[in-house]
C-alpha cells in the first residue's frame, strides 16, 4: 500500500504545475469570453472554482476556497468580503496606493499598473490555481496552508504529521481540569499543615510543583506543547517513531517557545530602558519555560537509556494520540486521510488496540505514583479499552466523550505507593 501510494504521490506531483496551468487558463478563456480578461474579480473565481470542488468531493467548499482565496492573495476575512466583487487589479492597484512609499514605482495611472505590480496579482493568481489543483486532489486544506489551529495556537503541519483536529482537543481540556483539581487538593493540603518527608518520586504528584509530561506519538507536538504552554511544566518530552515527524514538532517548539522568549527579552529590555515599571501581570503571563525534549523512539523502547541520561526519574502524566485505525479500516477513509496523511500515525493493527496494550502494560514503570494517564481513542473503542487499563490494575479508569457526545479519551492512574510518604507542598 505505501509503495503504491508513494508511485501515485510522484506521478501526481510532476503534473501539478500544468495541471494547475490548464485551470489557469481555463478560467481565463471563460473570462476572454465575457471580455473581462483582466476584470475578473474573486466572486468570478468562486463560481469558477466551487463547482469543481464540489464535484471532487470536498465537504466544505465554500470555506476552503474562501480561505485558499485569502492565502494565495494575502487577504484577511475582512478585506476579502469587501473586495470580493471587485477587479483583482483594480484591488491591488488600491492597495498600492495605500503604501506611499511605494505608489510611485507600482503605480503608473488611473488605468493601469506598473509591470512589478502587474506580477504581484498574477502571482498571486498562479498561487491560487496551485493551491486549487492540490485541494482537488484532495490534500488536506492544513497541508496546502502549511498550519493548522489547535487549541488556539499555529502549528505547523505537513505530509509527515497528522494535522492537529478539534476533537484531540477535549483531551486538552480534560487534562488542564483534572490538573487543576491535583493542585486545590495540594494546596489544602498545604492549608492543613502537613509536614511529612519528601521523596524523589513521590514530589509533584498533587501537581503542587512543576509537573513532568511525556507525550507520546506526538506527531506535530499538539498535544504535548500546547499543555506546556497552559501548565506549570518542568520537563516535556516529546516522543514519536518518525524522525520526520520530530522534525515538525522541532520547528512548533522553536516558534511557539523560542521565538516568544526572544520576543520577551526584547520588551523586558525595552521596559528597562524606558525607566517603566514591569508589568507584574505581563511577567506572569510569561509563564515558566520547560525543558522540552525530543526522542525519536519506537513507544518505550528508547525511553531508560533517554531518561537516565537526561536525570528524568518519572513522569506525573503520560498522554497520547496514538495510532488507533483498524489496519483494513484505513483505505476506506476520507481521501484527505487515506492518501495524504501518514499511514505510520493512523494503523493500530488489526484490531486497532496495538498502542493501547503496549501503554497500559509499558507505561507504568515510566509514571509516578499516583501519575495520570491520557489517551484519544476512537470513537467505537471506550470499552476496549478501558478493560485493557483495568486489566493493569490502574485505578479510576474513565471514558470520556468528546464535542460531540461520541467516546474519544480514556483518563486513568497509577496507584499511588503506599509504602511511600507523600508531601504535598
Amino acid at each position: 500500500r505505501n509503495c503504491r501510494r508513494e508511485g501515485q504521490g510522484l506521478r501526481e506531483d510532476g503534473k501539478e504545475k500544468k495541471m494547475a496551468n490548464s485551470l489557469k487558463e481555463e478560467f481565463l478563456r471563460s473570462q476572454d469570453e465575457k471580455g473581462q480578461s483582466t476584470a475578473f474579480s474573486f466572486l468570478d473565481l468562486e463560481k469558477y472554482a466551487l463547482p469543481l470542488l464540489k464535484e471532487a468531493g470536498v465537504e466544505e467548499a465554500e470555506l476552503d476556497l474562501r480561505l485558499l482565496l485569502q492565502e494565495a492573495f494575502s487577504l484577511d476575512t475582512k478585506d476579502y468580503l469587501l473586495g470580493k466583487r471587485e477587479a483583482v487589479f483594480t484591488l491591488y492597484r488600491k492597495r498600492a496606493e495605500e503604501k506611499p512609499a511605494l505608489s510611485s514605482s507600482r503605480v503608473t495611472g488611473d488605468s493601469a499598473l506598473s509591470s512589478s505590480a502587474d506580477e504581484e496579482p498574477d502571482s498571486a493568481l498562479n498561487r491560487f490555481f496551485t493551491f486549487l489543483e492540490k485541494r482537488l486532489r484532495r490534500i488536506p486544506l492544513s497541508q496546502i496552508l502549511g498550519r493548522q489551529e489547535f487549541f488556539g495556537l499555529s502549528f505547523l503541519v505537513n505530509e509527515n504529521v497528522l494535522s492537529p483536529r478539534q476533537d484531540t482537543e477535549c483531551i486538552v481540556e480534560r487534562i488542564l481540569e483534572e490538573e487543576e483539581k491535583w493542585k486545590s487538593l495540594g494546596e489544602q493540603d498545604k492549608r492543613s499543615g502537613k509536614k511529612i518527608e519528601l521523596t524523589d518520586e513521590s514530589v509533584g504528584v498533587a501537581g503542587c510543583k512543576a509537573l513532568s509530561i511525556l507525550d507520546l506519538c506526538t506527531g506535530s507536538g499538539c498535544i504535548g506543547l500546547t499543555l506546556a504552554k497552559n501548565l506549570h511544566c518542568k520537563t516535556v518530552l516529546l516522543l514519536d517513531k518518525s524522525d520526520k515527524a520530530l522534525e515538525v514538532a522541532k520547528e512548533n517548539y522553536r516558534r511557539l517557545f523560542l521565538e516568544q522568549e526572544s520576543a520577551k527579552e526584547e520588551w523586558q529590555c525595552s521596559v528597562l530602558s524606558s525607566g517603566r515599571e514591569p508589568d507584574p501581570n505581563r511577567i506572569r503571563e510569561q509563564g515558566l519555560n520547560p525543558s522540552v525534549h525530543f526522542l525519536e523512539s519506537d513507544l518505550f523502547d528508547a525511553l531508560p537509556s533517554f531518561m537516565e541520561e537526561k536525570g528524568i526519574s518519572a513522569f506525573d502524566i503520560l498522554v497520547s494520540n496514538p495510532p488507533y485505525i483498524r489496519r483494513d479500516v484505513i483505505e476506506t477513509l476520507d481521501a484527505e486521510v487515506a492518501l495524504h496523511e501518514p499511514v505510520l500515525a493512523l494503523d493500530g493493527g488489526i484490531d486497532g488496540l496495538d498502542f493501547y496494550r503496549r501503554i497500559a502494560k509499558e507505561g507504568k514503570r515510566f509514571l509516578l505514583p499516583g501519575g495520570r494517564v491520557y489517551l484519544e481513542i476512537g470513537y467505537d473503542q471506550g470499552k476496549s479499552v478501558k478493560r485493557i487499563f483495568q486489566k493493569e490494575d490502574y485505578l479510576e479508569v474513565e471514558v470520556f466523550s468528546d464535542y460531540e457526545g461520541r467516546d474519544r479519551g480514556l483518563y486513568a492512574t497509577l496507584q499511588l505507593d503506599t509504602n511511600k510518604k507523600i508531601h504535598y507542598y
